[in-house]
């Protein structure tokens, strides 16, 4: 029986991509090939902005002569008028049957489509292996899925419905599975990491799943991303800041820095609470790397909320900032707030945010120099005749980078100490002794 030429496009987030690892493993009787020469196209969608959206419909349509197979985020945004439009969509699936994979395969191939399947969810899917779609030296795994916040601006609840946890058991085998291959660094991501295990343990459970991770034999890294503020409890800091294997490395989505605007986006905290916990956990871990990120131009954001929004930052100094304009989504309760800000607004605000923490990040990057930092090497450049790499501060694909040099040869996805001699608001440059 010939191979099914099968092309994989996938969008959107890390958590996109640990789902594609994962469902592309009970494809049966597939060849992975280039978009030119496949059969049957697989279209992992992003569905959080308009901007993705659109990107998603730009792909469908330079695809006419294809068949699609679409999953992801906006599976569920996908209906029948739209699939009439698009007669190149064979099959939609959510993540709630991501298991009938094979089944939309095979009735593409038939030229048969499937119909919409939009079950609502009510475990996580669960995968036994993971095949690898990159050759970096991290991997993400997938603890969850949905989100049961709700936060005004968000589309992820209608998107990907209810929050479900992944069985901490398979969790561990699969990071197993992944250190045995060399990889080096375990990213466990989430819509919000902090709230695992409360569905199907009934409790928070993600301390008990990191002590089980560290557990496991080799020399590697776990990092976390995308905790709530809410969920970072006294417990969780003090794993990680026992933790020899845990990076001292925390994603808290802040989202804002004024108690007004923060209570229209519907977020439990108020910038006091935010203040105290950043100060909490930097007291009980002071070498420990702090990420967010904050929306700007919310409907309702006067100059005053701004200004409360900018000494925020002025205030926390946070090593690693994303500052977002407001995307009016549908489904959401912004979508009809009144008070709009207009665009132009918006790009003067985030552009006059963005200045201030890149001088934050400069002074405290400037404060690493003379430090030793433990790095991952993860490239090595020829022609500059010079390594780079991440220390525990840096999370991939995000973060800033470690610039270095070695008057030894190093092997690639090891670790070494660099010593940093420079840097700027983004990246560290430093030496190996």
């Amino acid at each position: 029986m010939n191979k099914i030429k099968i092309s994989l496009i996938c969008l959107g987030c890390p958590k996109n991509l640990a789902d594609l690892e994962n469902l592309i493993t009970e494809i049966k009787n597939i060849t992975i090939t280039s978009e030119q020469n496949s059969e049957i196209v697989i279209l992992n969608t992003c569905g959080f902005l308009k901007s993705a959206r659109k990107e998603v419909f730009e792909i469908i349509k330079s695809l006419k002569n294809k068949k699609i197979i679409i999953i992801g985020c906006l599976s569920s945004w996908i209906n029948e008028k739209t699939r009439k439009k698009h007669p190149q969509i064979y099959a939609v699936l959510t993540s709630s049957n991501y298991n009938k994979i094979n089944e939309a395969i095979e009735n593409a191939i038939k030229e048969t489509k499937t119909t919409l399947i939009n079950d609502e969810p009510n475990e996580f899917i669960e995968f036994d292996k993971k095949k690898l779609l990159t050759n970096n030296s991290f991997a993400y795994i997938k603890i969850a899925e949905g989100c049961n916040n709700k936060c005004g601006y968000c589309l992820i609840p209608y998107l990907k419905g209810k929050y479900r946890s992944r069985k901490m058991e398979s969790i561990v085998k699969e990071a197993k599975d992944l250190i045995k291959t060399g990889i080096k660094e375990i990213i466990l991501v989430a819509q919000d990491c902090g709230h695992y295990g409360i569905d199907i343990y009934k409790k928070k459970s993600l301390s008990e799943l990191l002590k089980k991770l560290e557990k496991i034999k080799g020399d590697f890294w776990i990092r976390i991303l995308y905790t709530y503020p809410e969920k970072v409890d006294t417990e969780l800091i003090e794993t990680i800041k026992n933790s020899k294997k845990i990076c001292k490395y925390l994603d808290i989505p802040l989202q804002h820095g004024d108690s007004k605007i923060l209570k229209s986006m519907q977020r439990p905290s108020d910038t006091k609470k935010l203040t105290n916990l950043i100060k909490k956990i930097r007291k009980e871990i002071p070498e420990i790397s702090i990420r967010t990120s904050f929306i700007v131009g919310y409907p309702g954001e006067d100059k005053e909320s701004f200004e409360n929004l900018k000494k925020f930052i002025k205030n926390l100094k946070l090593d690693l900032v994303g500052i977002f304009e407001f995307s009016k989504e549908p489904h959401t309760k912004a979508y009809l707030l009144p008070n709009q800000i207009s665009s132009s607004i918006k790009k003067k605000r985030r552009n006059s945010l963005m200045q201030e923490q890149q001088k934050i990040s400069l002074e405290n990057n400037k404060k690493l120099i003379g430090n030793k930092e433990k790095v991952l090497i993860e490239e090595f450049h020829p022609e500059q005749n010079y390594y780079s790499g991440r220390s525990q501060r840096f999370a991939p694909e995000i973060d800033g980078i470690i610039y270095f040099k070695s008057n030894k040869k190093l092997k690639i996805n090891t670790f070494t100490e660099v010593e940093i001699i420079k840097s700027d608001e983004y990246d560290l440059y430093g030496e190996v002794r």
